[in-house]
């Protein structure tokens, strides 16, 4: 079976989507499917590479417009790749999806819808994403099947709804990392910590205000803050936090940077709560927080479609109202104050989530024996 992945970032960048699509695609391969990912090459790597058994063709970018890539050659080798794949597997959000799906079969095309876009305010940014949502619509179309994270995010969303009927729930992939056999945590410092890109849509600046808060209730808290805010597509607000956290003299704030992936267990071990605090639809299910829970941190997460459900389905942690620092900081107390309510063992959360439920449904879905 041959099987082609489309999406505009894949790794080494690290996003939701990227990893989505890598640890499917890389899953895909070892059970004997010939894998190909083409995607747009953001960063000047090589144009054609093998990774973990996956072919990776990166096709030359011409400019940058906000997070997304212009790149003519991308449409003419998604037209020429999917001719030779049995199945097409395009991720969204993607701008050229509209005229790319026009030249995939129907019964072939099978579309991972990830998020609605959602940009800030302003002329440009609006034209993008009307832009960008008539394509996505024109590609759910022709779609075979579509797969979404969550039904609750599904019904949610101002693009899918007129597709619905076609929808296939499918939870994202889950990374398994391995904790330390010995209690990380410091028993005389509670750790609240978060880990993603530093971008405006993850609510950072809203955590920041919430661990203050905190602060002002008890001394014994600290707050690491994990992800890479250097190499991010659209820019990082990095530097407007920092400087949130100097002119309001917050102590006991680290940026650790992007995390190896050897460590990440013991990042999240480390971790009285974990915090997802987006706050709007770029979100829409949030691996991390599975991550954390199965190296036994309980989440906190925003009232979000598709978000709030991994809380809603394991019980182990809280649910906060988006935007709302206050409320975030009220979860977060409620967790620190009373830990072992909000615990659950690792069978319970990987027996609802784990990379080889997600692959088997992609298998069922695909048709692959």
């Amino acid at each position: 079976m041959k099987i082609l992945f489309i999406l505009n970032y894949y790794f080494p960048y690290v996003s939701g989507v990227s990893e989505y699509a890598r640890i499917i695609a890389e899953n895909l391969a070892q059970k004997g499917c010939d894998c190909t990912v083409l995607c747009s090459n953001h960063a000047k790597l090589a144009p054609e590479e093998t990774i973990n058994g996956v072919k990776v063709i990166r096709a030359p970018i011409v400019m940058k417009i906000s997070k997304g890539t212009v790149s003519p050659k991308f449409i003419s080798l998604a037209k020429k790749l999917s001719g030779k794949a049995d199945i097409v597997n395009m991720h969204l959000p993607m701008l050229e999806s509209g005229i790319i799906s026009k030249h995939i079969p129907k019964e072939k095309l099978f579309v991972t819808y990830h998020c609605d876009v959602n940009l800030p305010h302003g002329l440009l940014n609006g034209f993008i994403v009307k832009t960008m949502d008539r394509q996505h619509r024109k590609c759910l179309k022709k779609a075979s099947k579509i797969l979404v994270t969550t039904k609750d995010y599904a019904a949610h969303s101002r693009v899918l709804n007129d597709f619905l009927d076609k929808t296939e729930e499918v939870y994202a992939p889950i990374k398994s990392f391995s904790a330390p056999e010995e209690n990380s945590k410091n028993s005389e410092v509670k750790t609240i910590g978060f880990c993603g890109r530093i971008v405006e849509e993850k609510g950072i600046d809203v955590l920041l205000k919430a661990y203050s808060l905190i602060r002002k209730k008890r001394s014994d808290v600290a707050l690491k803050i994990g992800g890479d805010y250097t190499n991010v597509a659209g820019g990082s607000v990095y530097p407007a936090l920092k400087t949130y956290i100097d002119e309001n003299g917050i102590e006991d704030v680290t940026f650790i940077g992007k995390i190896p992936e050897g460590e990440m267990g013991n990042f999240y071990s480390s971790l009285d709560v974990f915090t997802l605090p987006s706050i709007n639809s770029l979100e829409a299910f949030g691996m991390v927080q599975v991550e954390a829970m199965l190296c036994g941190a309980p989440v906190v997460a925003s009232d979000l479609p598709g978000v709030r459900t991994i809380v809603q389905n394991t019980g182990m942690g809280l649910i906060c109202r988006r935007g709302d620092a206050k409320d975030l900081a009220d979860c977060i107390l409620k967790i620190l104050e009373n830990p072992e309510k909000y615990k659950k063992s690792q069978s319970e959360i990987s027996g609802k989530y784990s990379t080889e439920i997600t692959v088997n449904r992609h298998m069922s879905i695909f048709g692959i024996n």
